[in-house]
């Protein structure tokens, strides 16, 4: 998975409206997240993670945090999210929950959140795009279809909060290894390997079914043809000789 841009806008510790372009900063291969303590880091990781899947990073925590304290209370809190997967371009929009001013009268009313989620032909044309789905259940299936991942999954091997990891370490080895297979996508070595045993299998049945009919033939030679005891066991030892060899 590549991440294109991520337009946040009232989330956070970010009042205003802000736009990373992951491409540039990835053309190296590898870029840092880095600042401190209050900056902002986690916020953008959280904007990564629930545009995905519509939850933020930690388990701890809820959407609630997502909008920003000093944001004006007309500006909306939104999530915009392009990125690209093996099966192509998408981009996705999304809002949180949140309380907002009332348009009409005095106090707030909650604000629910939506989601928007476009298939793009060209990652630097965000606005022209295929509308795929603007349901919560839709779109997060198809995003956990196109990723790969489920958020658990994601969060404990791609963005590695604090303590998920460690969760990921103490999972039982079956869980470990079918969620790297997924990661790394080498379920195909895996069913590979599996192939390979039912093929051994299968040729040492058909072997030893072999060595029972050449040793059946052998005895209906000897007992047909009236061979000598020391014959018939010379020309047994010689079938089974044949037989290792084989």
């Amino acid at each position: 998975m590549h991440l294109h841009t991520l337009t946040i806008q009232a989330l956070g510790p970010f009042p205003g409206r802000h736009t990373i372009d992951f491409a540039r900063l990835g053309s190296s291969g590898l870029f840092l997240l880095e600042g401190p303590t209050g900056a902002g880091k986690s916020t953008i990781i959280d904007a990564v993670v629930f545009a995905l899947y519509g939850k933020v990073a930690s388990r701890e925590a809820t959407e609630e945090r997502l909008r920003s304290a000093h944001a004006r209370p007309g500006d909306e809190t939104v999530v915009d999210l392009v990125l690209e997967v093996g099966s192509g371009v998408y981009r996705v929009r999304r809002t949180p929950a949140y309380q907002r001013p009332k348009q009409r009268g005095t106090g707030t009313t909650l604000q629910q959140s939506t989601v928007k989620l476009w298939r793009l032909t060209d990652p630097d044309r965000p606005d022209d795009g295929e509308l795929v789905s603007t349901r919560l259940d839709e779109v997060g299936l198809e995003l956990q279809r196109v990723v790969g991942l489920d958020r658990t999954q994601f969060v404990q091997t791609v963005v590695l909060p604090q303590g998920e990891f460690a969760g990921f370490l103490r999972a039982n080895p079956e869980d470990r290894r079918g969620l790297l297979q997924k990661v790394f996508g080498t379920e195909v070595y895996d069913r590979l390997q599996q192939r390979l045993e039912r093929l051994r299998a299968e040729a040492g049945r058909a072997l030893e079914d072999a060595s029972e009919r050449v040793a059946r033939a052998v005895d209906h030679f000897v007992g047909a043809a009236g061979v000598p005891a020391d014959d018939a066991d010379a020309l047994r030892g010689l079938a089974t000789r044949l037989d290792a060899a084989a």
